[in-house]
């Protein structure tokens, strides 16, 4: 995602170490923690939310589908064949 190496975040983290401390790193680490922790499962929370409101309406009409074709109410996917056209432009009966 950002594509920082080994380097970078030597650097990075001897920069924390100077302008917090060592006394308070490990407080700022911890709380560091839980945030990303919190951020982390509200993102999820979302991206499954998100995809069951998608998918709960496609589940709910394929599942009325399948009842209406065992009951046989309904036509399969393919529908009624007997009316097709061949690939020169003439129809089929």
């Amino acid at each position: 995602m950002f594509n920082i190496g080994g380097g970078e975040l030597l650097v990075i983290f001897l920069v924390i170490l100077i302008f917090i401390g060592p006394k308070k790193l490990p407080e700022v680490a911890r709380a560091m923690g839980k945030i990303t922790s919190s951020v982390r499962q509200m993102s999820t929370s979302f991206q499954d939310e998100m995809k069951r409101s998608f998918d709960e309406p496609i589940e709910e009409l394929a599942r009325e589908k399948g009842h209406a074709l065992i009951e046989g109410k309904d036509k399969p996917i393919g529908g009624d064949l007997s009316n097709t056209v061949n690939l020169d432009g003439n129809e089929n009966k």
